[in-house]
């Protein structure tokens, strides 16, 4: 194999793993064997991609990531007026980490203070939410509030 261009597209974490899974079902419909590296890298690719707090852990239960969604996504961006504002690499990690807060939407998108409002920045999640969808919070983190087998603090003595 020879790689005549490097890096002429950019490929998100879904396109990845949807093509991976394509790749499997030809495989095993041809019952092609693949050598082990390739199986223990696909496989190890998959679970890596299927963990949280990764987006796409319940994707084959959910499937909120979709051709359609994404299409959509850039479809409402473009309506409200904000994906012009976003460089390709940012919507290319906005779809891979699916903010669901500003928090974390400050780290995907560079000088995000002030090249929008804390209206458009709320849009932005809305919208990201709306179309993506976003995860429920796990029962370890609603836990981690409430822990009562935390030491008592000083202040509490």
């Amino acid at each position: 194999m020879k790689i005549l261009e490097g890096q002429s597209n950019l490929v998100s974490n879904h396109e990845v793993y949807e093509h991976i899974l394509e790749q499997q079902q030809k495989n095993r419909s041809k019952n092609r064997r693949v050598p082990p590296n390739q199986f223990t890298l696909t496989k190890d690719l998959l679970t890596y991609l299927r963990t949280k707090p990764g987006p796409l852990a319940n994707q084959d239960k959910t499937h909120q990531y979709s051709t359609e969604a994404l299409y959509e996504l850039f479809k409402k961006l473009r309506e409200a007026n904000l994906q012009s504002d976003l460089s390709k690499g940012e919507m290319l990690m906005i779809i891979n980490l699916r903010p669901t807060n500003v928090a974390v939407l400050s780290t995907v998108v560079e000088d995000m203070l002030e090249r929008f409002t804390e209206d458009e920045q709320q849009k932005i999640i809305d919208i990201i939410t709306e179309t993506l969808g976003f995860d429920e919070p796990t029962e370890a983190a609603e836990g981690e509030e409430n822990d009562e087998d935390a030491a008592p603090s000083i202040e509490n003595s």
